[in-house]
C-alpha cells in the first residue's frame, strides 16, 4: 500500500514551535485542504501523530471530509478518529482504495520517509526562517523534485508547492 506525505516547512525545514505553526499562510492551508480532501468517491485518509491531532483547533477535529487516523501508544479512543499504535497499523486501518496522506508530526514523518510505501512528498516551502523547535527530516538525498509551482506572495508568508518522488 502506498501513501503520500504532506508537509509545510520553512527554509530550515522547521515545521512548528510549541505544537503550533510558526507562520500564517492561507495559500498553504487551501492547498492542504484541497489535496487531502480529494475528489474521489472514497474519502481520503489522513494519518497523524497525537501531537498533530492535539494541535488542530477543536472545531476542525476530526478534519472534515477525511478519515482521520491517529498514531499513538498512549491514546486508545478519540471521537471521530481511529487510533493505531504505529504507522504500519494505521495503514492497515486505511481504506486501500482511498488516497492516504501522512500529515505529521516529526517522528511520524521520519518513519514515513523511510517506509517503502512512501510514494510522493507534497512540500510547501515557506520562504522565511522561523523560530522552530520541530523539524522535517532531510529528504533531498532520497527524493527528487518532479514539480514546482510558482511562488505565492502573501502579506504574512510567501510559499511554493513542490512534489518529490523517491530516487
Amino acid at each position: 500500500m502506498t501513501f503520500d506525505v504532506v508537509v509545510a516547512h520553512d527554509l530550515n525545514r522547521g515545521i512548528g514551535i510549541n505544537n503550533t505553526l510558526p507562520w500564517r499562510c492561507p495559500p498553504d492551508m487551501a492547498h492542504f485542504k484541497t489535496l487531502t480532501t480529494g475528489t474521489s468517491d472514497a474519502l481520503s485518509t489522513v494519518i497523524m501523530g497525537r501531537n498533530t491531532w492535539a494541535s488542530l483547533p477543536e472545531a476542525f477535529r476530526p478534519l472534515p471530509k477525511r478519515n482521520n487516523i491517529i498514531v499513538s501508544n498512549t491514546l486508545s479512543d478519540l471521537p471521530g478518529a481511529l487510533v493505531a499504535p504505529s504507522l504500519n497499523e494505521a495503514l492497515l486501518l486505511a481504506n486501500p482504495s482511498s488516497n492516504i496522506f501522512v500529515i505529521g508530526g516529526a517522528q511520524l514523518y521520519a518513519e514515513a520517509l523511510a517506509h517503502e510505501g512512501c510514494d510522493t512528498l507534497h512540500v510547501t516551502k515557506i520562504f522565511k526562517r522561523c523560530d522552530c523547535d520541530t523539524f522535517f527530516p532531510d529528504y533531498l538525498d532520497r527524493f527528487k523534485c518532479t514539480y514546482a509551482s510558482n511562488i505565492w506572495i502573501t502579506p504574512t508568508a510567501n510559499c511554493a508547492f513542490f512534489q518529490f518522488k523517491p530516487f
